[in-house]
């Protein structure tokens, strides 16, 4: 009797309870089929661009007052000087008088991966002239650019207050260079003025940095003179720096060899 009262085409009422059965499956379904979509991926962040770092302005050092000079620096001392050769990067640093203008980059020169010389050997008008020669003796190419830091150190442990000064000289403006393996590139470098004399300090050690911030690199006073430079001083001889430690330093820029 419970189709009492129901025409043929009505539909069938459900129970409360099964309606409630269908929609509790019909909902869970649909959790199901929304659980098996994967999330729309992240999107993927577009590449920031990387301003390349600035490279630094040529400078020069001041003259130093006399109370910058260290005591009894025109006499040599009773204790001997610490070698240059156990000197820290930081102790290295501490020699230089300006610093390199080149920036930092990924491609630049290490100071382990070089060699740095003087080469060539020139005197006119109370000048002496040379050229610092950078050849990179790692295996892969390295970049260099800019105007190298430079400083020295004396025979008798002294920090040189060397009148250090970069200057375009021969070298014209600064262009990055691309050294490839045993490649090379060079700097010219004049020093004039207060020259070392018989009894004063001489230069033990050169120190060149060759990027900003980077540790320098240690070269030999000793010039290798296969080709002169400057003007026609006769044949090629090799010399010595006589800087001393209030000579005038000038440095050109990095030029390719």
């Amino acid at each position: 009797m419970a189709n009492a009262g129901r025409s043929p085409g009505d539909p069938i009422p459900h129970p409360p309870a099964r309606r409630a059965g269908l929609l509790a499956i019909g909902a869970a379904a649909s959790l199901a089929v929304t659980g098996c979509i994967a999330p729309p991926p992240e999107p993927t962040p577009s590449p920031v661009a990387v301003e390349p770092a600035p490279d630094a302005d040529p400078t020069a050092a001041p003259e130093p007052h006399e109370s910058e000079l260290p005591p009894g620096f025109d006499s040599p001392p009773d204790s001997v000087a610490e070698p240059d050769a156990s000197l820290t990067a930081d102790e290295l640093a501490a020699l230089l008088r300006v610093p390199a203008t080149g920036a930092v980059r990924p491609e630049t020169c290490e100071p382990e991966d070089v060699e740095v010389v003087l080469s060539g050997y020139d005197v006119a008008a109370g000048s002496r002239f040379s050229t610092l020669r950078v050849t990179n003796a790692g295996g892969d190419p390295c970049a260099l650019g800019g105007y190298p830091g430079i400083g020295a150190r004396g025979e008798w442990g002294s920090t040189f207050l060397i009148l250090a000064e970069q200057s375009p000289m021969d070298s014209g403006e600064p262009m990055p260079l691309v050294l490839e393996p045993g490649g090379s590139a060079s700097a010219p470098i004049q020093w004039t003025g207060a020259l070392a004399g018989a009894h004063d300090e001489h230069i033990s050690m050169l120190v060149v940095q060759l990027a900003q911030d980077q540790a320098p690199v240690r070269v030999e006073p000793e010039i290798r003179a296969e080709t002169m430079v400057g003007g026609d001083s006769g044949p090629p001889h090799d010399a010595r720096m006589d800087v001393g430690m209030l000579t005038t330093v000038r440095v050109g820029a990095f030029v390719a060899d």
